[in-house]
């Protein structure tokens, strides 16, 4: 009869912390010390996971805006290095060089 007394958890001994007086908490504490330790770290954990995929969605998004601007640029690039482009410029500026209309010879 009385083990069944000692076994009894009321709900005055958690609100009150004489629970921990126990004889389970007094021979348990460092086993339950290390189980909060280690659920402190494993939130921790949780959140810096959060902040860095948050970083890295933003590291996307930054990697997705250089591509676009490296293809615009690259095609701006090779339709002012068309030749047909070059002799336009040279026309517009008023410049004597000309696109040869004989083909090259090989001298020997």
């Amino acid at each position: 009869m009385k083990s069944e007394w000692k076994n009894k958890i009321s709900l005055k001994e958690i609100l009150s912390g004489s629970i921990f007086t126990r004889g389970f908490f007094r021979k348990q504490y460092k086993l339950l010390a290390l189980i909060a330790l280690l659920t402190f770290i494993y939130i921790y954990n949780g959140f810096l996971s959060q902040g860095q995929q948050r970083r890295i969605k933003v590291l996307n998004e930054e990697i997705k805006e250089a591509r676009y601007e490296m293809l615009e640029l690259s095609s701006r690039y090779t339709q002012m290095t068309r030749p047909s482009a070059i002799n336009q410029q040279l026309k517009e500026k008023g410049s004597k060089v000309h696109e040869s209309v004989t083909p090259p010879t090989l001298v020997k």
